[in-house]
């Protein structure tokens, strides 16, 4: 799998996304990770890069019989470019953290 080809495109501009809004999402999106992970989706691919794996994991999230819905909710609500950046946060915020201890 690689990254999509085409990228995200508005048609017209979108709502201004109130901060309430976009922590839940965050949150959802650390929720649907920390899933991810029990379920042995959210490994890392040596051989691919970051953006690769990020672009990867979303996907298999995405499609996930558990964690689609959730997921698609949460993209229809940001748009996949903003659930990409999110969730590229969580991974390095969580990383950040194992490293730590």
């Amino acid at each position: 799998m690689g990254r999509a080809s085409n990228s995200e495109r508005l048609t017209s501009s979108r709502p201004i996304i109130m901060h309430s809004t976009i922590t839940f999402c965050k949150l959802n999106i650390r929720k649907l990770y920390t899933k991810g992970r029990r379920l042995g989706i959210a490994g890392w691919n040596n051989t691919s890069d970051y953006a690769d794996y990020i672009h990867n994991l979303w996907d298999a999230i995405s499609s996930h019989n558990e964690l689609k819905e959730e997921a698609k909710r949460t993209e229809d609500i940001l748009g996949k470019g903003d659930v990409i950046q999110l969730l590229s946060d969580t991974v390095m915020e969580q990383h950040a953290i194992l490293i730590s201890k």
